[in-house]
């Protein structure tokens, strides 16, 4: 409350409460005191006050954005740091892995070189059991059967050795000289003719192949070669094996031209089957009684089954007696005794190996001679 004199009678005047009316104590005299204007320094200072204000409120919210970007960042960088811990855990989880794959590798790859040692120990004990130790075993077994001159196990044991030492050199000692322990397919020798058609060596021992052998030791042979040429009948006229002119050259000329009196005790008369042709329905005659003879379609069919087993090469001294022959291997047509397709001619063997059972005439001299035999070697 402010204190004012009074204009009239000096006394105290008091203002009232609002400021606007003063009221002296002892005249009653009240008179309206003008408010006087503000300062313009009020205001500045509110001025400065709003400007403080909003200063503060400025700086508040630069704070408040400041800790808003600190805490974003914060929570960025724990991320960061949460995703690198991530980062890591998975490269430990992945070496980890990587570390048990090449631990679990390298202990695969022990087992499998211990695996292939093993292999190949047992391999290499394999191989010399294989070609060592059975082989020298079994060449040891048929040197004691040549002592007990049990020449047939010899020879089979020794043929069955193959390359190992010289065991082929004494299984074809062995054959030459005891023929009766060949098996078929082997060759042997027996008797001589004239093969190189060089007539100051004299004659060539005769190589047979062996087609079938029974359980009494009987075997069936043929010529390895064919060893001459000629006509299976001289005149052009029907013919069957039983009276034709090549059965009487084979059973009389040739066995006393090829084999010595002990030789010749080898061969065996056999009864001779002389069945037709299968092909053209031709009968081949009656049967016979023969010491050597050509071989018949089924029997070249039967022990010579493949073309290739019935290529037949003629002998340098056949060749000069034929004419026909392969340009290079010198393979030739060989005669068989049973007829073509008519009694003027006889199957043969052509040069590729095929059968001609349509035959070729009996008098002509283009076939060449491969004699079969049973024997017997005692």
């Amino acid at each position: 409350m402010s204190i004012l004199k009074c204009e009239m009678c000096g006394g105290t005047v008091v203002l009232e409460e609002n400021g606007s009316v003063a009221v002296c104590e002892y005249c009653g005299t009240r008179k309206t005191i003008k408010q006087p204007e503000k300062p313009a320094g009020d205001t500045i200072n509110k001025t400065h006050k709003e400007e403080k204000n909003n200063s503060q409120a400025d700086a508040f919210y630069i704070e408040n954005e400041r800790r808003k970007t600190e805490e974003a960042n914060a929570r960025a960088q724990q991320a960061r740091l949460e995703a690198e811990a991530q980062r890591l855990e998975r490269e430990r989880l992945s070496e980890k892995k990587r570390l048990k794959r090449k631990e679990r590798s390298k202990i695969l790859k022990k087992k499998i070189l211990t695996i292939f040692l093993a292999i190949v120990a047992i391999s290499a004990l394999g191989f010399l059991t294989v070609t060592v130790i059975i082989p020298s075993v079994k060449y040891n077994s048929a040197v004691k059967a040549v002592e007990a001159k049990n020449y047939e196990e010899a020879y089979i044991t020794f043929k069955s050795l193959y390359k190992f030492k010289d065991s082929q050199v004494k299984a074809e000692a062995i054959i030459k000289e005891h023929p009766e322990v060949a098996q078929i397919g082997d060759i042997i020798y027996l008797g001589a003719y004239e093969q190189d058609n060089n007539f100051s060596n004299g004659k060539e021992e005769i190589e047979w192949k062996v087609l079938d052998k029974d359980a009494n030791g009987k075997m069936l042979i043929v010529s390895r070669y064919a060893i001459d040429c000629g006509n299976y009948h001289s005149s052009p006229k029907q013919i069957t094996w039983e009276d034709s002119d090549i059965r009487k050259w084979l059973n009389n000329d040739f066995i006393a031209t090829a084999f010595s009196s002990k030789e010749k005790s080898y061969l065996q008369t056999s009864t001779i089957d002389n069945s037709g042709n299968p092909d053209y329905k031709i009968n081949g005659g009656n049967n016979t009684k023969d010491r050597v003879f050509l071989l018949s379609i089924d029997e070249a069919k039967r022990y010579l089954p493949k073309t290739v087993d019935r290529i037949c090469i003629a002998t340098k001294y056949a060749q000069t007696k034929g004419s026909e022959l392969d340009s290079i291997t010198r393979a030739c047509r060989w005669w068989l005794r049973s007829p073509g397709s008519t009694l003027y001619s006889a199957s043969s063997v052509k040069i590729d190996g095929f059968i001609l059972q349509l035959g070729t005439p009996v008098s002509i001299d283009i076939s060449f001679i491969r004699p079969a035999m049973w024997i017997e070697i005692k």
